[in-house]
């Protein structure tokens, strides 16, 4: 038995809500890459995060290959042993089409400009954007 949230009814933000039953069906999801956060209410690190992973869920909402998520790690187990949560907030982009090989963000600062950095590096869906052209 997996320990899950109920399923958010809307999950229309720009930050997919991840819940313990729908993980497989949105970060494992072979065709999207997804940028996920694993956090818990109660940690200063992750409020501190919320304005900026918002930030970039806004900025890369208009690309349909790549999902910007977050899970509430206390309140939802994590069904792949892949995706070790030993601190929060943890952050992974699982690549679309190479869901075991997550890639942990580590050493940068959780800002928009490193985590945009983090997912341009290793997108494999990303359209160009406006600000490109």
């Amino acid at each position: 038995v997996i320990k899950s949230q109920p399923v958010p009814k809307n999950n229309k933000g720009p930050v997919k809500v991840v819940v313990g039953k729908t993980f497989d069906s949105i970060v494992m999801d072979p065709k999207k890459d997804v940028l996920i956060e694993f956090y818990a209410p109660w940690c200063g690190h992750c409020k501190q995060l919320e304005p900026v992973y918002n930030s970039l869920g806004k900025k890369y909402k208009g690309q349909k290959g790549l999902v910007i998520a977050k899970m509430d790690a206390t309140a939802n187990d994590v069904p792949s042993d892949r995706y070790k949560v030993e601190g929060f907030p943890t952050i992974y982009f699982a690549p679309s089409g190479d869901k075991k090989n997550p890639v942990k963000f580590e050493g940068g600062e959780r800002d928009l400009e490193h985590l945009s950095k983090f997912i341009e590096e290793h997108a494999t869906k990303l359209g160009r954007t406006k600000e490109e052209l």
